[in-house]
């Protein structure tokens, strides 16, 4: 079951319709916008609503516990986690920037809670 916990939240406009990346790690681009960022690349944080155009603003959770859409692999409880490139999250590997780690087991598609969590690169 997914769940959220304290979580701090930042608000940019988006970059273009995000609609269909709600609970998606999201960056903030060179022009001040919420955009998905690039596999393995780094986010701000995970998008908790749906900005449904370019200059909709929308809300990112940067610290806590949030939900979360896993990637195609699915994760497992305690991975350290990194971006596909639809924003899912991904069991991360050697290059990948770590932004977060998985509180449940979740297959693709599945919402799970993750500590938002800024590591560096694995």
């Amino acid at each position: 079951m997914a769940y959220e916990q304290t979580l701090r939240t930042i608000g940019a406009a988006a970059s273009a319709d995000l609609s269909a990346s709600q609970f998606c790690f999201v960056v903030v681009n060179a022009n001040g916008q919420l955009a998905l960022p690039s596999a393995g690349g780094d986010a701000e944080g995970i998008l908790q609503d749906k900005p449904n155009g370019a200059g909709v603003y929308g809300e990112v959770g940067i610290l806590g516990v949030s939900k979360l859409v896993v990637g195609a692999a699915g994760v497992t409880v305690g991975d350290l986690l990194a971006s596909d490139v639809n924003g899912k999250a991904v069991t991360a590997t050697t290059g990948n920037k770590i932004l977060g780690r998985a509180l449940a087991t979740g297959a693709a598609g599945v919402i799970i809670p993750a500590l938002i969590q800024q590591k560096g690169k694995l």
